[in-house]
């Protein structure tokens, strides 16, 4: 009886309503569609395919800018039937989301450079999903540069307009997806190399790239992307500090090169033996980076991070909330992320000493964690 009560709201479901930015700044955003020729596009079966990074802006505008929010997802009204294993009329209404951000307004002139942070979505995630995140953050003073990473992410569109979803391609001998997961991980280090080559460039609308500041470079990203971001700061010594969400490591990293800044924000852990992997890549890390901080929210599920709770109309969230510690007030756990992220970043791309516990003190339900 419960169930039948429940399926019309979660077949109809209401336009999402995204948590809305608590910074100083209005939020301004833009899209990139770029092709990385030196790299061949290895998922497609063309040998003349090469290497799509799409990266959505999320940035600080000017506060008078009058226009048009941008789409929540890429393909908005030229959607292929499924996006994942949805159909794709359940999203028809997306371009109806409020976004809290105006579609190519100017960047705000209060800096002149603004501090740089690239966002990894997880695994199989469009980078959609995230933005009450990076809005959030861009609000705070940050040009957050949200990578899609093609044949990924659900659904994403190319810089020739062509529409593309996840494509599967199996490894032999990998049982456990650890092959398979590796290799993904290499592909957004590559992705957010690439990235970060292109800040400066010059020829972009309204000079665009020229205000970013690629001398305060930090990266965040949730699930494998909090690794991948972990990862990319070991591999390139242009990232200065970085932010792993609720992400497991695959791989190998390199010898260290000295002390970086890096936090670890996660769910509540119940420390049995499936959470194992995810707690010795994590221990890897701090190792690697001389340290850091960390922080469990204890009423966070794995999915709290994103936007998918409020995808759900109210009746089917709370169903959901009883497989899922999701939280009744998702916008609760982005708030507390954002702030946290944001005193971290803040110390550590202006050389300033953050005192994150105060931060983490005035939600309930957040405790410090020991990093050894």
């Amino acid at each position: 009886m419960v169930i039948v009560s429940i399926i019309p709201w979660t077949i109809f479901l209401p336009i999402p309503k995204l948590t809305a930015p608590q910074g100083n700044y209005k939020v301004g955003t833009r899209i990139f569609r770029w092709i990385d020729f030196d790299r061949p596009e290895y998922i497609t079966p063309d040998a003349d395919d090469k290497r799509n990074v799409i990266v959505q802006a999320w940035y600080p505008r000017e506060e008078d800018t009058k226009g048009y929010q941008s789409n929540y997802l890429d393909g908005m009204g030229n959607f292929p039937e499924k996006i994942g294993i949805l159909p794709s009329w359940i999203f028809d209404r997306y371009n109806q989301v409020d976004t809290h951000a105006i579609l190519n307004a100017p960047i705000s002139t209060l800096q002149e450079k603004w501090p740089v942070i690239i966002f990894l979505t997880g695994n199989g995630a469009s980078r959609a999903f995230y933005t009450s995140l990076v809005a959030g953050l861009a609000s705070h003073g940050y040009v957050v540069l949200a990578i899609d990473h093609p044949y990924e992410a659900m659904i994403t569109q190319l810089a020739d307009g062509k529409i593309v979803t996840t494509v599967e391609v199996p490894l032999k001998d990998d049982r456990d997806l650890l092959k398979f997961m590796k290799a993904r991980l290499d592909i957004r280090v590559a992705d957010v190399k690439f990235v970060i080559n292109q800040l400066g460039y010059p020829g972009f609308p309204d000079k665009f790239l020229s205000s970013l500041d690629s001398n305060r470079i930090a990266i965040a990203g949730h699930s494998l992307g909090g690794a991948s971001a972990a990862v990319a700061m070991a591999y390139d010594s242009r990232i200065n500090a970085a932010v792993n969400i609720d992400g497991t490591l695959y791989g190998e990293l390199p010898e260290p090169n000295g002390a970086h800044p890096f936090l670890l924000v996660e769910s509540k852990k119940d420390g049995s033996e499936r959470f194992l992997r995810y707690e010795n890549g994590n221990q890897q890390l701090f190792s690697h980076f001389g340290g850091g901080h960390r922080y469990e929210i204890l009423e966070a599920d794995h999915y709290s991070f994103t936007d998918a709770p409020l995808l759900l109309a109210l009746p089917a969230r709370l169903l959901v909330s009883r497989f899922l510690n999701i939280g009744n007030i998702p916008a609760r756990t982005h708030h507390a992320t954002v702030d946290i992220l944001h005193a971290f970043f803040y110390g550590a791309l202006n050389n300033k000493r953050s005192d994150l516990d105060s931060v983490a003190q005035r939600y309930q339900g957040i405790i410090r964690k020991p990093t050894d």
